[in-house]
């Protein structure tokens, strides 16, 4: 098996280097970023090539293409990968919208991944573990409208924005300041600021709009009303959400439960049962990094029908929000060795 890795020398792109060996060990690995390096990961070097390699007449054939990059440059060589016969996975916003391109969660949709199908979009890295948790709500109980508020990790931004961070939390909190004075207010270090990317005339940002519209397409759901606020904060890796959902029907709290800590029905997630949370944190998320952490599951007090429920969600950003999900996506075409990253078929 011939595996492309394009953006390997990115935080996702080194994640899904360790994937794939967990995956398709002894796969043919072919290493892609800006330019010819070498990258020095786990211990091992790696021979990693520029993109611009791709273009060429001799430009390598295979079997799977794990795309990390921005937009732009997904436009520019998704297109070439999919014609030198590769099966691929984009990380970008490019391809999720597209009504032609299959916009897939591992264990909610993977059955839109087929053998006539060629190329699929991975989802933001919110998304995913929403989707992940309403999706088995969705087929139980059915879905009404949701509210999300998210906390999402300074490594979203990048390797760029995280060290950065690193950086200034360190200098930062060298000297004992309880107001928190010496850092710069529009930074990420020992601060919350509003994910405000791209905000539209709605006043909406790009984030927000994200996890609205790839919800609503993964789900199978045009109509459904889900409302968006995104915030970044002080955490290196590991995204937290709370969230309000409105079921179709009213459901005990006991027979939610049951159905998020069902494997079977909730594949990949890992479900805390009570209402106080214990133990679900952003920082859990790097100690169980390709599962969908779920729970302090309480009735929301406003409504009296019963159909509505609060949850909290976490999520390693790197890996379940990018990584293990491509992984599962490809599995759906090329079985791995690691049933943790084989998809089911829902």
């Amino acid at each position: 098996m011939r595996i492309c890795i394009l953006g390997a020398t990115g935080l996702v792109g080194r994640e899904s280097l360790d994937l794939v060996q967990r995956a398709w060990p002894g796969a043919e690995l072919q290493l892609f970023a800006s330019r010819d390096q070498t990258l020095e990961h786990a211990g091992k070097s790696h021979k990693v090539r520029g993109a611009p390699t791709l273009e060429g007449a001799d430009a390598p054939r295979g079997d799977l293409a794990l795309v990390a990059l921005d937009d732009d440059h997904s436009k520019r060589y998704v297109p070439r990968l999919l014609a030198l016969g590769y099966r691929v996975v984009d990380k970008s916003n490019t391809y999720r919208l597209d009504p032609k391109v299959p916009l897939v969660v591992g264990g909610v949709n993977c059955g839109e991944v087929t053998e006539s199908v060629h190329l699929v979009a991975n989802p933001n890295c919110t998304t995913i573990p929403f989707a992940m948790a309403t999706g088995p709500l969705k087929r139980r109980f059915g879905l009404r409208s949701a509210t999300v508020s998210t906390y999402q990790a300074v490594s979203g931004a990048g390797i760029g924005a995280l060290d950065e961070f690193l950086a200034e939390s360190k200098a930062g909190y060298a000297e004992a300041n309880r107001l928190g004075s010496a850092f710069n207010v529009t930074r990420y270090a020992a601060n919350a600021v509003p994910h405000n990317g791209a905000t539209d005339e709605s006043g909406f940002s790009a984030e927000e709009r994200k996890l609205v519209q790839e919800s609503r397409k993964i789900l199978g759901l045009a109509e459904f009303p889900v409302s968006a606020q995104c915030c970044r904060v002080a955490v290196a890796v590991g995204h937290y959400m709370n969230s309000w959902v409105t079921l179709q029907e009213a459901a005990d709290l006991a027979d939610i439960e049951a159905t998020l800590g069902d494997q079977a029905q909730s594949p990949f997630v890992r479900f805390y049962p009570g209402s106080s949370g214990d133990g679900l944190s952003a920082l859990s998320c790097v100690h169980e990094r390709d599962r969908a952490l779920v729970g302090r599951l309480r009735r929301d007090a406003r409504d009296a029908s019963g159909k509505s429920v609060c949850l909290t969600m976490a999520a390693d950003n790197l890996r379940l929000g990018a990584a293990t999900n491509a992984i599962r996506i490809a599995s759906r075409w090329f079985p791995g060795k690691d049933s943790e990253l084989n998809a089911p078929g829902l």
